[in-house]
């Protein structure tokens, strides 16, 4: 491929930087200096990267027929305990089965008539947090979200793994998906004395659930999902498999709607009106009791600073697949056995999409501009048939956490002003300055979350 042109880059390292920084904004700027199809290199690896509309259109209506995700993911598989591909890294029919099968598990419909639970354990967590001093922000939003996906998952608080789950994902996906990491680290004490937690933990929990009905409703909890889904196509999920696809939730959204969180409350306590709006916002939906779909719904405002948030720091900011077979696009021939980087988010930053692109401008997702609904434009949560499953739920999470936060705390940005910076973990969080105070209680927890009391004998 000696015609695509390449990135400039350091010696040695190539490209590495750019993903340890803001690698959206390094993609863009290759974009729109390079075209929609360019090489980068990281350390020892090189891709081709394909970007822009154009690529994502080529890549929603043949994607399917040119890249394959198996190879990119299959150390992630093993390292959870899987001996054959996961939903991830499934392409074609065998997919497209799994997909509908996990489908109900990763859902947000079911998750509203818990509600109780879910702000409960949040509470739980919120009352650990430090008053009156600063804490840095996203190390404790990610804690909140295990938490929150261990019970959404299997009605349990992952807590005694919460350490080794978030180190876990971090080195699997530094070394098996990025390759900005030796993969002699899965090697040393530190990640194999995680990984053994989370295998323990999985299996514990799959042998908890052994003598439950195997047909249970749609809306059962994810463990559930997955073995009725094993017990309907042993071919396709043996039990180890299926044992592994426990941790698919934490997998697909521990860093993802952390990342997404941490940057909505940067932007909410940077600016006073939306500051505002969001504690306004947050007192309608407890206003009338327990959460419920419509006081979530109605948190407009926030709905939209989620959205910008995620345009502006998309969590899943490329999409790494092989070729399977060769294409040409944009006048280049990419033959089959390719490393390819697809630069679907990089649309989010083109003015010719969204005005003034650098700016955060929730209003741009209000009905009077819909800047989001021009085709191939908005795409957060990636595209074609691995467009993430719990996309929903992420949606969920981003509300009821900004709702309980703002409810029932007095919450500020210390220093006040602080400038956010984007730093990839590997994938894109703010950085460790960005910190919070809860100042004081709002509201207490609600009578709806407090134990019964006994009654007293007269």
């Amino acid at each position: 491929m000696p015609n695509i042109p390449h990135a400039p880059g350091a010696p040695v390292i190539g490209n590495l930087h750019a993903f340890t920084s803001d690698l959206r904004r390094f993609l863009t700027e290759q974009y729109l200096a390079l075209g929609p199809v360019f090489r980068i290199s990281v350390l020892n690896n090189r891709y081709v990267v394909l970007a822009g509309p154009e690529a994502n259109e080529f890549v929603t209506w043949k994607g399917t027929d040119h890249f394959v995700a198996q190879e990119i993911w299959d150390g992630v598989t093993k390292a959870v305990g899987g001996e054959n591909p996961s939903m991830i890294a499934l392409d074609g029919p065998r997919h497209a089965i799994v997909r509908r099968g996990l489908k109900p598990g990763y859902a947000a419909g079911p998750l509203y008539s818990r509600m109780v639970e879910l702000i409960g354990c949040q509470l739980d967590l919120l009352r650990k947090w430090p008053r009156a001093r600063p804490l840095t922000v996203f190390p404790q939003v990610k804690r909140l979200v295990a938490m929150l996906l261990g019970y959404m998952a299997t009605n349990e608080s992952a807590e005694d793994v919460m350490d080794d789950f978030i180190y876990l994902l971090k080195a699997m996906l530094q070394i098996h998906v990025f390759k900005t990491r030796p993969s002699f680290m899965q090697h040393l004490p530190r990640y194999t004395r995680s990984r053994q937690a989370i295998l323990d933990m999985a299996r514990r929990i799959w042998l908890d659930h052994a003598h439950g009905d195997d047909m249970v409703p749609e809306d059962g909890n994810f463990v559930d999902v997955v073995r009725r889904f094993h017990k309907e196509h042993p071919d396709l999920m043996t039990e180890r498999d299926a044992i592994a696809a426990l941790n698919g939730p934490f997998i697909a959204g521990l860093d993802t709607a952390a990342s997404t969180i941490s940057f909505l409350l940067y932007h909410i306590l940077a600016d006073r009106d939306l500051t505002a709006a969001a504690i306004e916002e947050a007192d309608a939906v407890f206003a009338d009791g327990v959460p419920n779909r419509n006081s979530l719904r109605s948190m407009t405002r926030v709905r939209q600073a989620a959205m910008e948030t995620l345009r502006l720091y998309p969590p899943a900011t490329i999409l790494s697949r092989n070729v399977s077979q060769g294409f040409r696009f944009a006048g280049f021939d990419i033959p089959a056995g390719t490393h390819c980087m697809l630069a679907h988010t990089v649309t989010h930053g083109l003015p010719e999409l969204f005005k003034d692109p650098d700016c955060f401008d929730p209003e741009r997702f209000g009905p009077e501009r819909r800047e989001h609904m021009q085709p191939n434009a908005f795409v957060p949560y990636g595209l074609g048939p691995h467009t993430c499953l719990g996309a929903s739920t992420a949606d969920l999470l981003f509300l009821i956490v900004t709702a309980t936060l703002f409810h029932h705390y007095e919450v500020a940005m210390d220093p006040p002003g602080h400038k956010v910076r984007m730093k990839m973990q590997p994938l894109p969080s703010p950085d460790n300055r960005f910190r919070l105070i809860l100042q004081s209680v709002r509201y207490p927890e609600p009578e709806w979350l407090l134990p019964a009391q006994p009654a007293v004998a007269p």
